[in-house]
């Protein structure tokens, strides 16, 4: 805390006092508020897991996560898991590779490219959520999609598909991906099948 103004200080401390939270949670939730402390404090009891994120990098077994992305790596290049592996990876999540959960796990991991991951947004994805088994990223899964209640998050989830979604060199979605009445996205089928082949 030595870098820090008194003020901020006093901040990091009542923020711990109030949350139990570590030095370090406290500070990056004040800083993700621009050190309003109510707010962060609302924040980080409504979805605590979301902001543990440093801690979590903490917990993530490097051989475990190089043992999982063996598993799922294409035989012919190893440093992409192509569809196979993506649908392997999606069989052992259980979930359906169309689903909104999976764009989110695309959203995190900062994918590029539909129906691959690279190695490094693999590695990276799984290392920023503190996951090295698919176990722990399926139990992670429900915090993650809370997060969409924000609306920056949203903003940032539906850029993020506007982009991913696109064919290389198309300027715009198609009338398949949208937003439906109730504020969901809805992405189509071919997010992770039908184009992937």
């Amino acid at each position: 805390m030595h870098k820090l103004k008194s003020t901020q200080r006093d901040k990091v401390r009542q923020f711990m006092a109030c949350t139990q939270a570590g030095e370090r949670t406290a500070i990056y939730c004040l800083t993700q508020s621009e050190w309003k402390l109510d707010e962060a404090t609302a924040s980080f009891l409504q979805t605590p897991d979301v902001f543990h994120r440093e801690s979590r990098r903490d917990a993530v077994d490097q051989r475990k996560l190089e043992q999982l992305y063996g598993r799922y790596k294409d035989p012919q290049d190893g440093d992409r898991i192509g569809i196979d592996g993506i649908q392997q990876f999606c069989d052992d999540l259980r979930l359906d590779p169309t689903s909104i959960s999976v764009l989110v796990i695309a959203w995190k991991f900062r994918a590029a490219t539909q129906c691959e991951f690279t190695r490094k947004e693999f590695m990276d994805g799984m290392t920023e959520l503190g996951c090295d088994s698919t176990e722990k990223l399926r139990t992670l899964l429900p915090s993650l999609e809370q997060e969409l209640q924000d609306p920056g998050k949203f903003k940032d989830l539906y850029q993020f598909t506007f982009t991913f979604a696109k064919n290389p060199g198309q300027k715009g979605l198609g009338t398949s991906q949208k937003i439906n009445s109730t504020g969901h996205l809805e992405p189509s089928a071919r997010f992770w099948k039908h184009d992937c082949r």
